[in-house]
C-alpha cells in the first residue's frame, strides 16, 4: 500500500492541479473553451497506465502492450496543443501560456515515462539493438499518429468505431506519400524529436548510473 501510494501519489496531484488551473480559468470567465485538457489529459494517461502493467503473462503483456501503443500517440499529441496559445480578451496571456505549457509538459512526462516502461518490456525477449528499433519505430507511429489526431482529427477510439475511413485515411497516405508533404513532415519531425528526447533520457539515466 505504501509503494503504491509513493507511486500514484504525484499523479493524483497532477490531476488535481491540472484540473484547478482551468477550472479557476473556467469560473473567472465563464468561459469552458480549454476544458478539453481534462479528456486529452486522461487519454495521455491511460498508456502509462497499461505500460504499468507489463508484467506477468504473456498474454497479459501482449493486450497491455497494444492498449498502449494504441493510446500512446495521444500523450505527445498534447504538444500541439500549443497551437491554441493566443492573445484572449477575456484572460491574461501569461497565464494561457503556463497553462497550455503544462497540460504539453505533462503529456511528454507521460510519453516517455510509458517509453521505458515499454523498453523494460521489449528488452525481456530480444536483444539491444531489436529493442532500440522497435522503440524508434514507436516514435515514429506516434508521429504519424499526432498528424492523425491534430489535422485529420482522428483519435484512438476510431480504430474500433469508424476502422473504415481510418483506414482508407493511413493507406492513403502510405501509398501516396510523395504527394503528403506535411504527413511525411509531421511524422518524420514528431517521431525523430522523441526519439532523441528518449535518447537524451537515457544517457543522463546511464550516467548518474
Amino acid at each position: 500500500m505504501k509503494f503504491m501510494y509513493k507511486k500514484y501519489a504525484p499523479l493524483a496531484i497532477i490531476l488535481a492541479f491540472s484540473f484547478a488551473i482551468v477550472q479557476y480559468r473556467v469560473e473567472q470567465t465563464g468561459i469552458h473553451i480549454f476544458r478539453f485538457f481534462w479528456w486529452n489529459l486522461l487519454l495521455a494517461i491511460i498508456p502509462y497506465l497499461t505500460s504499468e502493467a507489463l508484467e506477468g503473462a504473456v498474454w497479459k503483456n501482449i493486450l497491455m502492450g497494444f492498449i498502449t501503443v494504441l493510446f500512446l500517440p495521444n500523450a505527445p499529441y498534447m504538444i500541439t496543443d500549443l497551437f491554441h496559445l493566443r492573445a484572449r480578451a477575456e484572460f491574461p496571456l501569461w497565464y494561457d501560456t503556463m497553462l497550455i505549457f503544462w497540460f504539453a509538459a505533462v503529456g511528454v512526462v507521460l510519453f516517455y515515462l510509458a517509453l521505458f516502461n515499454l523498453e523494460k518490456a521489449i528488452g525481456r525477449h530480444f536483444n539491444s539493438w531489436m529493442t532500440q528499433l522497435a522503440l524508434a519505430l514507436i516514435c515514429l507511429l506516434n508521429g504519424f499518429g499526432i498528424y492523425l489526431g491534430r489535422f485529420l482529427r482522428f483519435n484512438s477510439w476510431d480504430l474500433m468505431s469508424n476502422y473504415d475511413e481510418l483506414a482508407e485515411s493511413v493507406l492513403d497516405r502510405v501509398i501516396n506519400s510523395s504527394i503528403h508533404t506535411r504527413t511525411l513532415g509531421v511524422t518524420l519531425l514528431y517521431g525523430v524529436t522523441l526519439f532523441l528526447g528518449y535518447w537524451m533520457i537515457k544517457l543522463h539515466k546511464e550516467a548518474r548510473s
